[in-house]
């Protein structure tokens, strides 16, 4: 009788990590402090406390203010922000409440953080009396591997893990995958799993150690549910020779006539990208108008404020170790293609990032078992309240808010059995590649998908037409994914990511097909034929699944603003529902939760 170590090497724990970012360690952490008897174990293919998108960001890490009504006035400045309307508003509360204790958690689990004389954190008002944003190290996901193993946790980094395994009743229970060095096959058993793999970053030319969609798929494929895809595109305004952002410089672009863009075009100072100022951007370079460019000796006050500069170090959001990392590419840059001088050229940055999975207050998603904390439920969850330091704040809080709930899950579980002929299915799946002698490499997937980084129309500025065009890309790709072929551990791993990348791509622009509106800054969902939001008809989430058939399927859900505090103007409740909003107890319910 078959045995699963007749398949690969068998590792068990209480609780399995999927990701040793800071999402993940923090996951970890909290649950181990809020149980130590459990048995953690993280796994990453980096080496844990050197990789995931923490560690060259250091940018800021931010916090709800302890203002008496700091949860309240947070929450009314983004509903009304970035995406306006879309967000779950009972989510988007409790994450707040735990949000406000993240720059002191931080600390407590050996985080460099902005501090006062004292020793405690002292971050720096970014919205007055709603959020703060206090520097951190650039060392942050080092700091949380010290701590994590000083509390017992095991780390295991260099696995690649592509599949989740189910019990008979559907209940997540472990996950396969191989050795990133050897190709060993592992099986992890597990009470209980934390997907905290980031979501999937196209290829995207820059600095961090990047995902490609292999989380978003597997908890696909075991039935998770996503949520608000559209809102896939980042778009920055960065300098032409690094593709490093020109951070809060996007009020300053000027063209070769020295007309400033965003005076022209909006009439007002943006404190972030929008889609008004890519498509000036690509107007005036059209019109002849090109090159772009930013005068660097006169930052105004977006760019004092969002920039970092001038400010004290015991609480500006940018520390001495990423500004010594920012002055190091523009040396490495002056080597190679001269100086950037104080009035470089400027272009749009866009960036394709899928972060779809569907989470509770728990962080835990539709499946039982499985929670996905950080970056890959960030549109997820209906939070849409990304600014600047807010991709740290996230992967901590919602790190807090798993470790919370997933401890005592697992606590109380018992083990399932694993199912061998899942297990003989997921690897012979995964190695499929090795047995394909005469095949494509996954270089032609990433080289197609690579033009959507540099094409606006497609990538910011959609329609119809562009959207079916991706379509037919779409479809190209999948034909070659069968006849993609590897002869080593790295080229294995990307004939799997190529496969979930190509899933990411199509759910976004399935939602993107759906959504016949336009909505959102920073993050966007702009459609050039529907240019203004629709508050009548798309009060509403876009989800998807897996159909039974293996299809994809999107379905809405409306947005129960009946129950919410913050309304758009005009609003009027459906017809089948009542205001259930209670403004005595809404915020009150958050806090003792």
């Amino acid at each position: 009788m078959a045995d699963v170590e007749d398949y690969g090497t068998l590792h068990t724990a209480d609780i399995l990590v999927v990701g040793g970012g800071m999402s993940g360690l923090v996951t970890a952490i909290r649950a181990k402090e809020n149980d130590p008897s459990l048995d953690i174990l993280v796994v990453d293919k980096g080496v844990i406390g050197w990789n995931g998108q923490a560690t060259k960001a250091g940018n800021g890490i931010r916090a709800t203010s302890k203002h008496p009504n700091g949860v309240q006035h947070a929450l009314a400045y983004l509903v009304n922000a970035h995406t306006p309307f879309l967000n779950d508003q009972e989510f988007l509360r409790d994450y707040l409440v735990v949000h406000r204790d993240n720059l002191d958690y931080m600390r407590h689990c050996g985080v460099i953080t902005s501090c006062d004389d004292d020793g405690k954190a002292a971050p720096l008002p970014f919205i007055p009396d709603a959020l703060d944003m206090g520097g951190v190290s650039l060392d942050v996901c080092k700091q949380l591997r010290d701590f994590a193993l000083k509390l017992g946790i095991r780390l295991m980094s260099r696995v690649n893990v592509f599949e989740l395994l189910t019990s008979a009743s559907k209940k997540v229970i472990g996950a396969i995958g191989f050795d990133a060095d050897h190709m060993e096959c592992m099986v992890f058993h597990a009470k209980a799993v934390a997907m905290a793999t980031q979501g999937c970053h196209f290829k995207k030319i820059g600095l961090e150690f990047m995902g490609y969609g292999t989380g978003v798929g597997a908890m696909y494929r075991v039935g998770a549910i996503m949520r608000n895809v559209e809102f896939s595109t980042q778009v920055d305004v960065v300098f032409k020779k690094t593709n490093t952002p020109i951070y809060g410089g996007f009020n300053m672009i000027r063209n070769k006539h020295g007309e400033n863009l965003t005076q022209k075009y909006i009439g007002h100072l943006e404190w972030e990208v929008t889609p008004a100022l890519v498509d000036a951007m690509v107007k005036e370079v059209a019109l002849g108008n090109g090159p772009l460019w930013v005068d660097l000796e006169k930052p105004d006050e977006v760019r004092e404020m969002i920039g970092g500069t001038d400010m004290d170090e015991s609480t500006q959001r940018m520390f001495r170790d990423k500004l010594a990392w920012e002055e190091l590419v523009f040396k490495k840059t002056a080597m190679n293609l001269g100086d950037i001088g104080t009035k470089p050229e400027t272009t749009i940055k866009t960036v394709l990032q899928v972060e779809p999975v569907k989470v509770d207050a728990g962080i835990r998603t539709d499946v039982e078992g499985l929670w996905a904390p950080g970056k890959v439920s960030t549109q997820g969850n209906a939070y849409f309240g990304w600014t600047r330091g807010d991709g740290l704040g996230n992967a901590s809080t919602t790190g807090m808010m798993a470790g919370d709930s997933i401890a005592p899950y697992a606590a109380a579980a018992e083990w399932d059995d694993l199912q061998l002929d899942q297990i003989a299915e997921c690897k012979e799946k995964i190695y499929a590649p090795l047995n394909r002698p005469n095949g494509c490499s996954p270089k032609v997937i990433y080289d197609t998908i690579e033009r959507y980084i540099f094409d606006v129309n497609k990538s910011v500025l959609k329609s119809e037409d562009a959207i079916q065009d991706v379509f037919g890309d779409i479809k190209r790709m999948k034909e070659i994914v069968p006849r993609l072929t590897a002869d080593d551990p790295h080229t294995l791993a990307r004939c799997l990511e190529a496969a979930d990348t190509i899933l990411c791509l199509e759910m976004i622009y399935r939602s993107a097909e759906m959504r016949t509106e336009s909505r959102g800054i920073m993050y966007p969902h702009f459609r050039k034929d529907y240019p203004e939001p629709d508050n009548a008809h798309w009060l509403k989430w876009i989800n998807i699944r897996q159909g039974e058939d293996g299809e994809m399927e999107l379905f809405t859900e409306d947005i129960p603003m009946w129950r919410y505090p913050v309304r758009p103007q005009g609003y009027r409740i459906p017809d089948g529902h009542v205001d259930e909003f209670d403004p005595e107890t809404f915020f009150a319910e958050g806090e003792a939760e």
